[in-house]
């Protein structure tokens, strides 16, 4: 009896000490919930509590090898917020979310193109960045803090800070205006140059889609990011160019000496000379849809025989595109989307124009999905020989940056592809 005493006055203090344990467990974990639940609610009331909205800087990939943009939101309820940016013109209405997790989630739930086109794979943004991940911008945002002074956020997958600053009273409508159109302006620059204090004229590259400029004075030096203001260029950090320090650069308007204007810092030590897209450029660095109906009587002959072989193949086209996929190629959808591959095409710039190319069959055959040359000697072979070694001039109703352009084949002018930005499916009955 004794001994079944002794046992149970050893085993006590233990038992006690687990029950408590056990009911501090519990305390913590209604805590947790509890703050994290009053979080949410605060991250709700202070988006909502600005009426005027909110302005953010927005690096979507986390080396800013795609630049900045800038983003403004208004957050109406519990549920909708309307987004405005500056690649597009307006803004947009969606849905959003702040939800507990760890912390308070922020989540842009709704498609809004304003925020959505950052995280979009490449083959549905326009071509930028790679097919499947585009720029790898975020829609979900771990909200760090929320005051009435600035929102923190950090990134749920690039793992990028940022902050979102209070608008006053109207901004939000004639700030994002603002930028919209100072994007816009820049956006029909292609082609730059940087002139330096000396004289000396250097070109600066091309790259129409992505807001980075490479140092032309050092190939080794790191690339510069920035974002487009009503005012000029921002620039993510300090960067050294011409032996000139600066993060920002002034927009000077146009003189009959530079009449696209140009950028410079704060000293005029040096100038960013702007120019439009030459056409033959523009067709060079993008991927045109191709169709029947818009091939002349020339090439029409090879199409007709393409689509009499790929019949008696059973091969089905549904797609074929001529310009720039990573590579310059013809690319083919086939077989309802199951196969899909590339041959390379050179395009190559006619010096001293701009608006003539020379396409030139590579014999390069990639395969994206399932492509094998069976499908190249199949039928699909006929298309190049209207293309091959033929120098083309290129047209447009729209001078910078069309959406439609007309080859013609200078040695041969039945010769003639009118390609498109858009898709067209079904191309050998459209």
């Amino acid at each position: 009896m004794k001994l079944k005493y002794l046992i149970v006055l050893i085993l006590l203090p233990f038992l006690l000490v687990t029950s408590c344990k056990r009911d501090e467990d519990r305390i913590f974990d209604t805590n947790a919930t509890v703050r994290i639940t009053e979080a949410v609610e605060k991250t709700y009331t202070v988006l909502q509590a600005n009426k005027a909205g909110w302005i953010m800087k927005f690096y979507p990939s986390n080396n800013q090898e795609f630049g900045g943009y800038t983003l403004f939101s208004k957050f109406i309820s519990n549920a909708e917020v309307t987004v405005a940016s500056d690649p597009f013109s307006g803004s947009q209405t969606s849905s959003y979310s702040v939800s507990p997790e760890s912390g308070p989630v922020l989540t842009f739930n709704g498609y809004n193109k304003n925020i959505h086109w950052f995280s979009e794979p490449g083959k549905d943004n326009g071509g930028i960045g790679a097919d499947d991940s585009g720029m790898r911008g975020d829609f979900e945002f771990i909200v760090l803090n929320a005051s009435a002074d600035s929102v923190v956020l950090k990134g749920k997958k690039s793992g990028s800070y940022l902050v979102m600053l209070p608008l006053k009273d109207g901004e939000f409508e004639t700030e994002s205006k603002a930028y919209q159109e100072a994007a816009a302006k820049f956006k029909q620059f292609g082609v730059f140059n940087l002139e330096t204090k000396d004289g000396e004229v250097v070109p600066m590259g091309y790259s129409p889609k992505i807001r980075v400029f490479t140092n032309p004075l050092d190939q080794a030096a790191k690339e510069m990011a920035f974002r487009v203001v009503p005012d000029g260029l921002e620039f993510y950090e300090e960067y050294t160019m011409a032996g000139t320090s600066f993060d920002h650069l002034n927009y000077i308007e146009p003189t009959s000496a530079y009449p696209y204007g140009y950028y410079s810092d704060k000293g005029n030590t040096f100038k960013i000379v702007p120019d439009v897209t030459p056409i033959n450029l523009w067709f060079k660095t993008n991927l045109w849809s191709m169709s029947y109906s818009n091939v002349g009587p020339t090439g029409q002959v090879y199409w007709n025989n393409a689509r009499t072989k790929l019949n008696a193949n059973g091969i089905t086209l549904n797609n074929m595109y001529i310009g720039n996929a990573g590579v310059e190629v013809v690319y083919y959808v086939l077989q309802n989307g199951a196969v899909e591959g590339a041959v390379g095409h050179n395009i190559t710039l006619v010096p001293g124009t701009i608006d003539q190319v020379r396409i030139t069959f590579t014999g390069s055959l990639y395969n994206v999905v399932g492509f094998s040359a069976a499908y190249w000697t199949g039928g699909l072979n006929e298309f190049t020989t209207p293309l091959n070694g033929r120098t083309f001039k290129i047209t447009a109703d729209e001078l910078s940056e069309p959406s439609s352009v007309l080859l013609t084949d200078i040695a041969t002018p039945t010769n003639t592809f009118r390609v498109f930005l858009k898709d067209i499916n079904d191309p050998l009955n459209n």
